[in-house]
């Protein structure tokens, strides 16, 4: 079973309402799926980073679908947070479980766009190059290793397993450092 899931949702070219209620929708039942065998990482990508400009209202209908899933009362529906790189995560408060009943899993979504990729590289150049200019580190300590290792940590780790939903595999500038090593479907 994958620690952390990827799917890459698609807009197909249209702009309208009709259009995000779908990829809306799309992600609502991707996160519900995700929720309910288990694992507890979900990355989003879609090119156009339309899901992260309202990461509240994409929260609510979440979780209202993972209710729809799981029942309103389950203990075992799992609470729901949102981040996407260079915003804020999104974590309502949620009601103290009953103690008794142990904590319930909780599931982490990053929503990435094309944007991400590119701004998160550039931004730990400019990091690295700052510290090596303020000699808090070597260029001789700057490693695939190092940059690996900050970009796992800046964005979240890689998938162990990415779905595309289409005829064929595009992966429409979904960031390469993510997916060296996962299947994809």
């Amino acid at each position: 079973m994958p620690k952390h899931l990827s799917v890459v949702l698609d807009l197909d070219g249209r702009t309208d309402d009709a259009a995000l209620e779908a990829l809306i929708n799309d992600a609502c039942e991707c996160a519900a799926w995700t929720a309910c065998v288990g694992i507890p990482v979900l990355s989003i990508y879609e090119r156009s980073g339309v899901l992260k400009s309202s990461l509240p209202h994409l929260h609510r209908q979440i979780s209202s679908t993972i209710s729809s899933y799981y029942g309103v009362d389950n203990p075992s529906k799992p609470t729901v947070s949102l981040r996407a790189p260079q915003v804020p995560a999104f974590s309502p408060p949620t009601a103290s479980p009953d103690p008794s009943k142990g904590s319930p899993p909780h599931m982490s979504i990053l929503l990435l766009s094309e944007s991400d990729g590119r701004r998160t590289l550039v931004d730990l150049t400019k990091t690295l190059t700052e510290m090596s200019q303020k000699h808090k580190l070597g260029p001789e300590d700057i490693s695939a290793e190092l940059i690996d290792a900050e970009l796992s940590e800046s964005v979240m780790g890689e998938p162990d397993l990415l779905i595309l939903f289409g005829e064929s595999v595009v992966l429409d500038g979904y960031p390469p450092w993510q997916v060296r090593l996962s299947e994809i479907l």
